[in-house]
C-alpha cells in the first residue's frame, strides 16, 4: 500500500529515546558493594580501586562510559524532540553498546550488584530500538510504513 502512513509515528523514536533513558537509570543503581556500601556506577570507579577489583585499561573505560553516559542520553533525547531518526538512532546505538560493554566489565571483574545487569539489558533494548527506528525510517522513506 504506498502511501499509505504508518501508524506507528514517532513510537520508534520515543522508544530509542526512553531505552537510553533507562541506560542512565541503570548507571543509578547498586553497580558495587564495597564493605557495608552500596556503590552506583559514578562511585564505582574509586571503591572497585580501592578493593583492587577492577584496575587498569577496565577501569578507565567503565570511567569514561560512565562520565559520557548523562551526556549522550541527553544528546539522544534532544534528537528526538527535534525529530532526528539518524541522530537518534546513532547515538542510541552507541549509548546501548557503551551501558552494555561497561556491565559486562564489571560483570566479569567483580560480585556485582543489579546495576551492571539492568545496564547490559537496557544497553541491549537501546541497540534493539536503534534498529527499530532505522527499520521505521527506511520503510517510511521507501513509502512501505513500518513491516
Amino acid at each position: 500500500m504506498a502511501g499509505k502512513r504508518s501508524t506507528l509515528g514517532s513510537a520508534p523514536i520515543a522508544g530509542t529515546v526512553l531505552a537510553t533513558m533507562a541506560c542512565l537509570g541503570a548507571a543509578f543503581l547498586p553497580w558495587l558493594r564495597a564493605g557495608g556500601a552500596r556503590r552506583d556506577a559514578f562511585g564505582l570507579a574509586s571503591a572497585a580501586a580501592t578493593v583492587g577489583a577492577l584496575e587498569g585499561w577496565p577501569l578507565r573505560l567503565v570511567r569514561t562510559i560512565v562520565a559520557l553516559l548523562p551526556l549522550l542520553v541527553a544528546a539522544t533525547w534532544t534528537a528526538g524532540a527535534l525529530r532526528r531518526p539518524v541522530g537518534v538512532a546513532s547515538l542510541g546505538a552507541a549509548i546501548g553498546i557503551l551501558s552494555f560493554v561497561a556491565g559486562l566489565l564489571v560483570s566479569v571483574s567483580i560480585r556485582v550488584e543489579a546495576g551492571p545487569v539492568a545496564g547490559m539489558g537496557a544497553g541491549a533494548a537501546a541497540v534493539a530500538g536503534s534498529a527499530w527506528l532505522i527499520r521505521h525510517e527506511r520503510g517510511a522513506r521507501d513509502g512501505r510504513g513500518d513491516r
